[in-house]
Order: C-alpha cells, then structure tokens, then sequence
C-alpha cells in the first residue's frame, strides 16, 4: 500500500471559512482547501461528486465553486438545512434589506405571535430572558414567505442558539456551564443575530461573484446505507469524511444539533446518533468482513473489552453497508477520497485507513494512494478516555489519512 506524508495537505494557518464556509459551526468539518484539492486532482469540470456524508455541507460548496454538480446525503436535518443554504445562491441585497425587516419587526410583534417552544429542558439550557428574545426572534423569520430567504436567516438563528444557551459553546456534547460561568453568562441574542447575519450575508455575497450558474447541487435527507435517490453508476467521483467511529464514544452529531433542533422544530435528533455508523452494537464478534486489520483489532480490544469490541466493529459493519451502497451509484473509472483519522479503542489503534483499502479491495477497488496530514485546526476531539476512568485520557487522532481508491 502507498502511503506517504505530505505537509502540504496540513493548510495550516489557512483561512477555511471564505464564502460560505463559515456560516454554521458543525463538528469535525472538512477544511474547503482539502475538498477543492481532491476535486480539481481526481475530477475534471461538469462531473458528478457525492459526499455520503455530507454534514454541513463543505465538500458541496467546493464542488459547485469548482463547476461540479454534487449530492450530498446525512442523517441529520439540520445538517442538510446548513448545507442547502450554504450551497443556494440567494442576492445578498436582498437579504441586507430582510435583515433590517426583521430587526423592525421585532418591535412590532404582538405578544399572541410570540410562542416559545416547550421542549424538555428548555429552561436549564437556555436563561428566561434568551427564551423571550429567541422567541421572537424565531416568530419573526417564521413570517418570511421567500423559502430561500427564510431559511438562509433560520441557520442564523440556529447560530444564535448554540451561542446564547447554557452550554460551553466549545464541546460536542451538551455540557451546562458551570454556576459560577453561568454568572457571567449574558449573551444577547439580538446583537449575535445580527453581527452574524451581517458577516453571513458578506460571505454569500463573495460566493455569488464566484458560483457559477448552471451546476446543481443537491442535498438530501437520507442513510447513506440506503442510497435509493441516486441513480446508479452516475457518480464521477467521492469526497467525503465519513465518522471516525461511533458517535457513543466520538462525535455525537445529533447532540450537537439537539438544541437548535427543538428551537427549529427539526425532526427529533436521539435518533440520529442511533442511525449513524455503529449506531446499534452487534450482538456477537462474528462476522464476515474481509478486512484483516480489523480482525487483529477486534480480537485484541474484546481480550480487553467484549462490549468495546462489538462497539468498534458495528461501526465497521455499517461502514462497509454503506461502502457497497456508495459503490452502487459509481461510474466504472469513478475516484473515491476519504478522508478518516485512525482512533484507539481501549489503547488499541484501529487502522481505519488500511481498513478501507482493504474492504474496498473487495469490491474491486485499486488504491492509488494515502496521503498523511497533520490536523491543525479541524473541529474535533482530540483527547478522550478510552478507559472511561475519571482524569484518565488520551491522544485520539492528531493526524488523519486521505485514502484515494479507483473503481476498476
């Protein structure tokens, strides 16, 4: 197997939020520099690109820059809300005067168009007067009938409501401050509403100069284990950084998105960490995957932790169900680039990289390469407790592999 590392791949220190990259924060997000070097290395313009994992939509907004249509499928709605606003060109004039008519409108409201939602928990998460604000807020954006516009400022004020809540902005997981942080906690959600819709709508205008008109790209809600939307053999290439395990013990993407969510009146997001990758355990460490490195890991994490083990290789179960799924919808000739960190699970290190190749060998795949890069400054956990012993943690993933494979 080729493998090398190259720096050149680490971008640090570049600017990654350009356009509309940096209209939503979502967790572990593809840096757009590494998107647009795959696309333009591995592609040629007016092909297809999917990303079966697609977030918040990165590996969509460089494939459209690049004049590439694109699908894009996730588990999460809110994910594919960010990724449809992020991708759909919208006049930023127009957008500049809305602005301004919400900001007006929020002095108009009558008390009877004001309703809070009443979800579980809304006031340990969130202070009353943040309630009474985003109330407001989200009665007046709920009044716009242009879709696009409307949901364009609905992502902003889904911004609005992971930074004015009780939880430490900073976490993947829903973790209430402190009561002595939560003291100081005084956010002001109108001010954070329109600081970020100012500087959103200043990116959705350098990406109207830049877009060009007539490629699409399409975001859907969906199971990457199930790609029935696509049509078969239709996908030039893949670009996509798919989850480093599952979310139990990784990123949890619906928690992530759970507050904005219920703010929105999104589907409700428990079930999406249950129908991710590695979502339901396997019941036994049997199974038929062709992956050797898998095998010597799972043996040797169940010496250690049976339940750890079958943890681990549901992740791989699924993984492979959506690998012969994305296989489906690819052209013969078709490029496939991943890009995935190697994570420990009770100390072991699990070889994702050589994983992949191996599973995609199977299905008739030829590597071309894996690039090692560094991760400097991608949004994601790098220290954990595999042991799940309190003060005990360790290093998971400062660096993550580019796997390159070709369909035969």
């Amino acid at each position: 197997m080729r493998k090398i590392e190259d720096s050149s791949w680490d971008y640090q220190g570049e600017f990654t939020k350009a356009y509309t990259h940096g209209f939503h924060s979502y967790p572990a997000m593809m840096i757009p520099q590494i998107a647009r070097r795959l696309i333009i290395e591995y592609s040629s313009e007016g092909d297809t690109l999917l990303d079966p994992f697609c977030g918040s939509g990165s590996v969509l907004v460089e494939a459209k820059l690049n004049k590439h249509n694109s699908w894009g499928i996730d588990l999460n709605p809110l994910a594919i809300l960010i990724a449809r606003v992020k991708t759909t060109p919208v006049d930023p004039k127009l957008l500049t005067r809305k602005l301004w008519d919400i900001l007006e409108g929020l002095n108009t409201l009558q008390p009877e168009e004001v309703q809070p939602p009443d979800f579980f928990n809304i006031h340990f998460w969130f202070k009353e007067r943040v309630i009474s604000e985003l109330a407001k807020l989200k009665a007046v954006i709920s009044q716009i009938e242009a879709n696009e516009i409307r949901e364009f400022f609905q992502v902003v004020f889904s911004e609005v409501v992971r930074l004015s809540s009780n939880s430490r902005s900073s976490e993947f997981k829903l973790y209430r401050y402190s009561p002595e942080r939560l003291q100081n906690h005084e956010p002001d959600p109108i001010k954070l509403f329109r600081n970020k819709a100012m500087a959103n709508i200043a990116g959705m205008e350098r990406y109207c100069k830049e877009v060009p008109d007539s490629y699409w790209a399409r975001p859907i809600l969906g199971n990457t284990m199930k790609l029935d939307k696509i049509p078969k053999e239709s996908v030039n290439i893949v670009v996509t950084s798919p989850p480093y395990g599952d979310s139990r013990t990784t990123v949890a993407y619906g928690q992530f998105s759970r507050l904005s969510s219920q703010w929105l009146g999104l589907d409700r997001c428990e079930a999406i960490d249950r129908k991710s990758l590695g979502g339901v355990p396997v019941k036994t460490l049997q199974h038929s995957l062709s992956s050797k490195a898998l095998k010597g890991a799972i043996q040797l994490i169940s010496e250690a932790d049976e339940r750890r083990a079958k943890d681990a290789l549901s992740f791989y179960i699924d993984l492979n169900k959506a690998l012969i799924e994305i296989d489906k919808v690819m052209k013969r000739g078709g490029v496939m680039c991943f890009v995935m960190g190697n994570r420990c699970v009770k100390g072991i290190r699990l070889l994702t990289d050589l994983i992949l190749v191996e599973l995609l060998t199977d299905l008739r795949y030829a590597h071309l390469l894996t690039i090692v890069r560094n991760i400097p400054n991608k949004r994601m956990p790098l220290r954990n407790s595999p042991s799940n012993v309190a003060g005990k943690v360790s290093d998971t993933m400062h660096k993550e592999n580019i796997v390159i494979m070709r369909k035969e």
